[in-house]
């Protein structure tokens, strides 16, 4: 299956939605990890529109320099984009996929993602992970939706 910029920038949409659902009926691991992909498709709909060969998957450091999208974004998004960006990094890799609930919180709390956390480890986490990435996403489709400036391939 063929993919053009906007099937990513649809599935972006799409995917962080879900991840809220996923989120609303308590299932945390699965939300982190959709709102992860989210991203991962927002960077991806900027990257393929520039070059549609890229070597980066599932890595969101290396899309997000091949994107470019810091370059389109509004100066005042580029100043929030890497708070975003370092909420879903640190709480998201793909192989996350794979973690049970207790698995990962065993990793959050590894990487001391539960310091001035009550309660529920995983729930707030997975509210840092969407939150951050619909406002990447929002940046992505504000910026995407705007003629001004635009470069067309």
């Amino acid at each position: 299956m063929r993919f053009r910029p906007e099937h990513y920038l649809e599935a972006a949409q799409e995917q962080i939605g879900s991840a809220r659902a996923l989120h609303n009926r308590r299932r945390y691991p699965s939300a982190i990890y959709l709102a992860g992909v989210s991203v991962e498709c927002l960077l991806l709909a900027y990257r393929t529109r520039e070059n549609p060969e890229f070597d980066s998957r599932h890595d969101l450091g290396s899309l997000l320099k091949e994107s470019g999208i810091v370059e389109f974004i509004r100066p005042k998004d580029r100043r929030k984009l890497p708070v975003f960006m370092t909420d879903v990094w640190t709480r998201w890799k793909n192989n996350y996929r794979f973690a049970s609930s207790d698995r990962l919180i065993a990793e959050f709390r590894r990487l001391k993602l539960d310091r001035g956390i009550k309660g529920n480890v995983l729930k707030a986490n997975s509210d840092i992970v969407i939150r951050s990435a619909i406002e990447i996403i929002n940046m992505g489709v504000r910026r995407w939706n705007s003629e001004r400036n635009w470069k067309m391939p």
